[in-house]
């Protein structure tokens, strides 16, 4: 009897593990653009700047907010490259204290409370999408309306088309259960 059990243990373990490993290559998602009150432009990889400027451009929202700003010379992460890309100083809303995506989301959710703003394409790496959205939505609670809107390279490659597409898939694999555990808010 113990043996059967442990056997039906082993497969259910195995299948639920296969279907996470399946689910963990799916990160296709990219919503339509909105008008929205702001464009949120998560800090990091390069192509994220790019895509919120043409959100911008395109008249999406009148906003972007770049968090967190980073001062580093070629990090497209800050006011001056977002100005290179043609947002005007005018429009754009820095924040300096995110330490990561869920910090981004705390950080986007308070600025929204505080300026009576409803709602907010956030524009992140198209791998990056998943991990976003399960947070956003998480924090949100259903008070503001975000869009999710995937970012390509800066040359236009999809994530698994790069040469550390390895390392990307691990990496989100293990945030994503990272997050899904809530060990998220014990790391900056």
């Amino acid at each position: 009897m113990k043996k059967k059990l442990l056997i039906a243990a082993g497969i259910i373990v195995s299948v639920l593990l296969l279907i996470s490993l399946a689910d963990s290559f799916n990160h296709n998602y990219s919503d339509n653009p909105e008008d929205s009150d702001v464009i949120v432009m998560i800090g990091g990889d390069t192509g994220r700047l790019k895509r919120a400027a043409e959100l911008y451009q395109d008249g999406y929202a009148d906003y972007v907010m770049i968090t967190p700003v980073i001062n580093i010379p070629g990090l497209e992460q800050n006011i001056e490259a977002a100005e290179d890309y043609g947002i005007p100083e005018n429009a754009l809303i820095a924040d300096y204290t995110a330490e990561s995506t869920y910090t981004n989301a705390t950080a986007i959710i308070d600025y929204m409370e505080e300026n009576n703003m409803i709602s907010a394409l956030i524009v992140t790496s198209d791998y990056h999408i998943k991990r976003t959205k399960y947070i956003f939505e998480k924090e949100n609670d259903g008070r503001f309306t975000f869009k999710y809107v995937a970012a390509l390279s800066k040359n236009g490659e999809r994530w698994y088309d790069t040469s550390d597409s390895f390392f990307i898939w691990w990496s989100e694999y293990i945030k994503i259960w990272w997050y899904r555990f809530g060990l998220y808010r014990f790391t900056g």
